[in-house]
């Protein structure tokens, strides 16, 4: 039961195609929405398996929890498999995934070299194939980088389209975060927002959490947003 629970994992609200900042990515966001909406439209993918790579924070898990959300908004199967939870997953997690249109693995790099992993991987991807499903695949390198044992697999993984997520510049993450303080109506002016970039460490996730802290701070304290209330924050 524990193991069919941890595909199962709760979509977060924020991760959607709708509000994310492309920034460089704009050609793989454009042709991941082309890709959904002929797999909702049509039941089946064109492209059996997508590989979206990069570092850290640029986007990757966003990217799929936002496609699996718009599947299921077609009114089609869905499903998120994080592979970096623990407790440790077992390979059987994977069966009957194509029973659901789109399977979105997410953090590859957490069983790539395991040799059980590997060919549940593969038949996977053989099954979802056969059934007309899509595969989203996540990882921090791209597929001939990532230390496969299975020659098959790599080349699978490879069948597709591979994108290389760019981090956001300076600029997107000014944006992202306007966005992401709208979206908890919170108003934070730009001249703060330049102040907690050039202050605070620069990966997007470290400025949500900091952005979380902010608006529970400013409820809390009834206070609006100013570099001199930031500051008084030890920020």
């Amino acid at each position: 039961m524990s193991q069919q629970l941890a595909l199962n994992v709760r979509l977060r609200d924020a991760s959607s195609l709708e509000n994310f900042i492309p920034g460089r990515n704009r050609e793989l966001v454009e042709s991941l929405r082309v890709a959904l909406n002929a797999l909702a439209r049509d039941g089946h993918s064109a492209q059996p398996v997508v590989y979206l790579w990069g570092e850290s924070g640029s986007g990757r898990s966003h990217l799929l929890e936002g496609a699996c959300r718009a599947v299921d908004e077609s009114q089609r199967r869905a499903a998120y498999v994080p592979l970096d939870q623990g407790p440790p997953l077992s390979p059987a997690l994977l069966e009957d995934r194509e029973t659901a249109a789109l399977v979105c693995l997410d953090n590859l790099d957490a069983v790539a070299g395991g040799e059980d992993w590997e060919r549940a991987l593969f038949a996977l991807t053989e099954r979802l194939r056969a059934a007309g499903g899509m595969l989203l695949v996540a990882a921090s390198r791209p597929p001939r980088d990532l230390g496969l044992c299975l020659a098959d697999l790599a080349s699978r993984l490879a069948w597709g389209p591979i994108y290389h997520v760019q981090a956001l510049d300076d600029d997107g993450k000014l944006e992202a975060l306007r966005v992401r303080a709208m979206r908890r109506g919170l108003t934070l002016p730009d001249e703060v927002a330049r102040y907690i970039l050039s202050r605070q460490p620069r990966d997007v996730h470290s400025l949500f959490a900091l952005l979380e802290r902010l608006d529970q701070s400013s409820l809390r304290e009834q206070r609006r947003l100013t570099i001199p209330f930031v500051r008084s924050l030890g920020i």
